[in-house]
């Protein structure tokens, strides 16, 4: 289960989803579907820890958030506040089932695409 994701400047980004709103841009099929504005901002996102329970979720398939936490080792709240982060990104499905949130892994693996304009250096005439 593996993920493209995208890292472009805010600003390209910005210009990018009003050409798409517009009509006049169209997502390409292998387009990353999320984007970051920096290298740091997906780094924190899908650091190690978050990777790894990733993978945890998909190997252990827990049930519910507090047997996650068991799982983890990591605190019931942070682990609801990390969830609803990598959810709120696509990486993650919390299906509500009655009284309890069931957590699925939906990636494991991401392919990191840089865009061009990243890092470029604008030189004044």
């Amino acid at each position: 289960m593996k993920a493209r994701i995208g890292i472009i400047p805010e600003k390209v980004l910005r210009q990018r989803l009003i050409e798409i709103a517009k009509g006049e841009r169209k997502p390409q099929p292998d387009e990353p579907r999320v984007w970051f504005s920096s290298i740091n901002a997906a780094g924190q996102a899908l650091s190690n820890e978050n990777i790894s329970l990733l993978r945890l979720m998909d190997e252990e398939k827990p049930q519910t958030m507090t047997e996650l936490a068991e799982l983890s080792g990591r605190k019931l709240s942070n682990l609801s506040v990390t969830l609803k982060m990598l959810s709120s990104y696509g990486f993650v499905s919390l299906e509500k089932k009655g009284n309890t949130v069931h957590p699925k892994a939906l990636f494991t693996d991401f392919e990191i695409i840089v865009d061009p304009s990243v890092g470029s250096v604008h030189r004044a005439a």
